[in-house]
């Protein structure tokens, strides 16, 4: 068996990558698992603790930066696979660093492709996000035509969606196999994980028994979302299944707030604080839309995400925090 050389960009210490380079470590198909972060979140637990030994890949380190091509081209160095996850995430905040967002997620990008198609990369899958349909209503799928005037108002949709066009170019130019997967706000635990998107900073406020911000006419929006080991799970299927120049959904489902909220206070006491007429730098799109997976799921994946264990999980992974009085569970 050919084994194969992983390389993970910017994600091994974030939410999806520090899960994600975890269980790729159990792969027997896989040699090599290199990192290419630059610390700039600081989240150094995220490598703590990897698995190392005889039957299980080696893993390699590269403090660099996406921005720089020098980083690139040797993260790239004979890499077989790049997972390209290295973004700035918080799509509210890079309204106020819209430079720095166009460097990391557009221009870092082009500079990763263009040094994995040097290095004689076989396949490059990147990181995309549902909310470049923002601006859309009911159900969408990878065929639907984009709102850009609505995409271009945030820097974190405008960089994804130049991103995606930059990758899908060089794929059918046939310059490299790359496929993009536009993936739904995540949730679950993971040791590098976050909480700025809706799922896990409710499940946050929760704990510490903060009242939950909600907006108060986004209640009953629906939005699509996706759990932390679909996602993983999709990357590794998308990497044997995905076809080249090939856009796919992952989400594992579509909730309301409503939905969200009920789902956490099955499990705590909550209270909760309306908060009205949010500006555009708080939420990006205030139309509700879902988005359908039924590409990935044609090729054979199964989601198997389940939104009330996750919150579950993580609930119980800060059991030593959570007040007496607002538990409900033993």
């Amino acid at each position: 068996m050919v084994k194969k050389r992983i390389l993970v960009t910017g994600g091994g210490l974030g939410h999806i990558g520090s899960k994600l380079i975890r269980e790729y470590a159990k792969r027997k198909d896989v040699e090599l698992i290199r990192i290419l972060d630059n610390l700039s979140t600081q989240r150094y637990p995220s490598l703590f603790d990897l698995l190392c030994g005889e039957d299980i890949p080696r893993y390699e380190f590269i403090e660099g930066d996406v921005r720089d091509r020098e980083d690139c081209e040797r993260a790239c160095d004979g890499i077989d696979v790049v997972l390209h996850l290295a973004a700035l995430t918080d799509a509210p905040r890079t309204v106020e660093k819209a430079r720095e967002t166009f460097d990391i997620n557009l221009a870092g990008t082009l500079k990763m492709v263009a040094s994995a198609i040097n290095s004689g990369v076989k396949k490059f899958l990147l990181a995309s996000t549902t909310s470049v349909y923002g601006g859309t209503e009911g159900v969408v799928n990878e065929t639907s035509e984009l709102n850009m005037e609505e995409v271009n108002k945030v820097p974190y949709t405008a960089t994804r969606v130049l991103a995606e066009q930059s990758l899908l170019y060089a794929a059918k130019a046939k310059l490299i196999d790359g496929e993009i997967l536009r993936m739904g706000t995540i949730f679950g635990y993971s040791p590098g994980m976050r909480f700025h998107t809706a799922v896990n900073r409710f499940t946050w406020q929760a704990i510490t028994n903060q009242p939950l911000t909600i907006w108060a006419d986004a209640i009953d929006q629906q939005r699509p979302y996706l759990a932390l080991d679909d996602a993983i799970r999709a990357w590794r299927f998308l990497e044997k299944r995905g076809e080249s120049g090939e856009v796919y959904n992952v989400v594992t489902g579509n909730y309301t707030v409503r939905q969200v909220v009920e789902t956490i206070q099955k499990h705590l006491y909550l209270r909760t604080q309306d908060v009205s007429n949010p500006s555009p730098s708080q939420i990006i799109n205030q139309r509700s839309y879902s988005a359908s997976a039924e590409k990935i799921k044609n090729l054979g994946f199964e989601f198997k995400g389940n939104l009330e264990k996750s919150i579950a999980e993580t609930i119980r992974h800060f059991d030593g925090i959570i007040p007496e009085g607002i538990k409900k569970y033993k």
